[in-house]
């Protein structure tokens, strides 16, 4: 099930990047610090063009994404994790529709993200719905050198 954002979430939407991403890419705390940022600046503007939203299955938080605003006419998708056990199942696709979906609903004409170049399994999720490469730059963040890369769709696309 996919849910609405419960401020019960804001733990283990930050525990759960931060271990994901320090067992998978050796991210440092700071990435930690970045993402507790993200999900307290969504609960204090309370902003009604965003949202978080939960993949919960058998009443266990397993997954998240957000939209936040960037401009009136662009929505930015983040806080997109999947717990490594729903991989594959087709999960990543239905949060992402939910997303864009949503987007469409508040009437943003655009939809932009940042990820890195070693999340190849988001990159291939995102070309498929219809996301572009549009920007690249490398830049050390948690402690690391990355390659930072901006995909973007318009909503007019299917």
């Amino acid at each position: 099930m996919i849910r609405t954002f419960r401020p019960a979430d804001k733990d283990y939407i930050i525990q759960s990047h931060y271990e994901l991403y320090n067992r998978e890419f050796q991210y440092d705390l700071s990435f930690r610090d970045f993402i507790a940022d993200s999900v307290t600046g969504f609960m204090d503007r309370s902003n009604p063009r965003e949202n978080i939203w939960i993949l919960e299955i058998n009443g266990k938080q397993k997954g998240s994404i957000s939209i936040k605003e960037a401009s009136d006419e662009t929505a930015q998708l983040g806080l997109f994790l999947l717990d490594p056990s729903t991989r594959g199942c087709g999960y990543g696709q239905e949060l992402l529709e939910t997303a864009i979906a949503f987007c469409k609903e508040t009437s943003f004409e655009n939809i932009i993200l940042w990820t890195n170049s070693d999340h190849k399994a988001a990159r291939k999720l995102y070309q498929r719905n219809g996301f572009e490469l549009t920007e690249t730059r490398v830049r050390l963040l948690s402690n690391k050198e990355l390659t930072e890369e901006q995909w973007a769709r318009p909503l007019s696309f299917r």
